[in-house]
C-alpha cells in the first residue's frame, strides 16, 4: 500500500520514542512531533530518554519537533502515540493542516477509551478525519518501552480491517527483537489493549493487600472473562482476547514490575492519596481514566462488570479496598460460564 514510507511519530514520551527508534534502525526515515516545546529541544539537543533506570539513545538522524505541521509534511505513516485524553486534540490539529489523508496510515499504538465519549481512538478518528477503515490501523500486544529498548524479545499484533494494512505495519516494525502478527479485529485488539489496565489495577489493590497468589490469578481470568464480554458486545471477538492484544497483555500488565497500572493500583490498596498515586505519571497511568469509562459502558449496555466496578467505586467514590475485596467475594453464587 506505501511503497516508500516516510514516518510521522505523533507522542514523544517513552513509547513514541522507542517505537520511532525502532522504525529508524530498521531504514526508515523517522520524524518526531513532542507537544510540549521545551521536552522537544531537550530531545533535540540530548538525545537521550531515561526509561526508568536505562539510558535511551536516540538516533541523530531522527527529527524532532514541536511544530506539528513540519513534522507531517510530505509524511504517508503517521503514528500516534499520545496519551488517549490528548488524543482527540491531537487529531483536531491534524485536521486543520493540509494533509492528503487518502495516502495516509493512520497507526494507533494509544491504549484508552474516550470517557465522555466512550469512543476507541479509532473511532475518534474515523469521525474527525473522516479516515476510511483501509488507512486505519492498531498496534498492540505486552510491550513494555523498556524491554523493547532494550532489545528484549518482543511480540506485538497489527490490527486492521484491510490485510494488506496490516501487512504495511508488519513489515515496518518486523526485525529479529520485534515481531509483528496480523489480525483484522481493530474492535477487540483496542478494546483488550485498554481494559487490561484496568484489570492490572485491581491486581496492584490485590499485591498491595497481601491477598496472595490465589486472589490475583482469580482476578486475573476473571477480568479476563469482563473484557470478552464487554468487548463482544463492543464488536470484538472472543478468540482476538486470547491472543497477544488480550490475554498476552493481561498477563504482562498484571505481574510485570515495569507496570504503571499495577504500580498505581498498589498506591492505591495502600491507601495513599489519589492525587499523589497518580502524580507525575497521570498521563501515562490510562487504566485510571478506562476505569471510568469501562464503568460507563456497563451501565450504558446495562450488564455487570463485578471487578472493574469495583476498580471505579474504590477510585472515584473512595471505596475502601478491603471492602470491594469483600463485596466481590459474597456476590451471590453462579455457574463460571454465564
Amino acid at each position: 500500500m506505501i511503497k516508500n514510507p516516510d514516518i510521522a511519530v505523533l507522542g514523544g514520551g517513552a513509547w513514541g520514542t522507542t517505537l520511532g527508534t525502532l522504525l529508524s534502525k530498521n531504514g526508515y526515515p523517522v520524524s518526531l512531533w513532542e507537544f510540549d516545546s521545551k521536552k522537544s529541544r531537550e530531545l533535540d539537543k540530548k538525545r537521550i530518554l531515561h526509561l526508568e533506570s536505562f539510558e535511551f539513545k536516540i538516533p541523530k538522524n531522527i527529527v524532532i519537533s514541536n511544530d506539528i505541521e513540519k513534522i507531517l509534511s510530505g509524511k504517508n505513516i503517521i503514528l500516534l502515540a499520545v496519551p488517549s485524553h490528548f488524543f482527540q486534540n491531537t487529531i483536531k490539529l491534524i485536521k486543520n493542516l493540509n494533509i492528503e489523508k487518502s495516502n495516509c496510515i493512520f497507526l494507533s499504538v494509544v491504549k484508552g477509551i474516550k470517557t465522555d465519549s466512550l469512543k476507541t481512538m479509532t473511532e475518534i478518528l474515523k469521525e474527525e478525519l473522516s479516515v476510511p477503515d483501509k488507512n486505519i490501523c492498531v498496534l498492540s500486544g505486552p510491550s513494555f518501552a523498556v524491554e523493547v529498548a532494550r532489545g528484549l524479545p518482543t511480540a506485538v499484533v497489527a490490527a486492521s480491517k484491510y490485510i494488506e494494512t496490516a501487512q504495511t505495519i508488519q513489515k515496518l516494525f518486523m526485525n529479529r527483537q520485534f515481531r509483528v502478527y496480523t489480525h483484522h479485529d481493530v474492535t477487540g485488539v483496542e478494546i483488550g489493549g485498554s481494559l487490561k489496565n484496568v484489570i492490572a489495577i485491581a491486581c496492584g489493590i490485590s499485591d498491595s493487600l497481601g491477598l496472595g497468589d490465589n486472589t490475583k490469578s482469580a482476578i486475573v481470568t476473571r477480568g479476563l472473562r469482563e473484557m470478552i464480554k464487554l468487548g463482544r458486545k463492543l464488536g470484538g471477538e472472543t478468540n482476538t482476547f486470547m491472543g497477544l492484544s488480550g490475554l498476552g497483555d493481561l498477563i504482562t500488565t498484571c505481574f510485570s514490575k515495569h507496570s504503571r497500572n499495577r504500580g498505581f493500583g498498589e498506591k492505591i490498596g495502600s491507601r495513599v492519596s489519589l492525587k499523589k498515586a497518580l502524580n507525575e505519571k497521570m498521563i501515562t497511568t490510562e487504566g485510571y481514566r478506562t476505569a471510568k469509562s469501562a464503568y460507563l459502558l456497563g451501565k450504558k449496555l446495562k450488564f455487570e462488570l463485578p471487578i472493574i466496578n469495583e476498580v471505579y467505586r474504590v477510585l472515584y467514590r473512595q471505596k475502601n479496598p478491603k471492602k470491594a475485596v469483600y463485596d466481590l467475594m459474597t456476590r451471590r453464587a453462579k455457574a463460571e460460564i454465564e
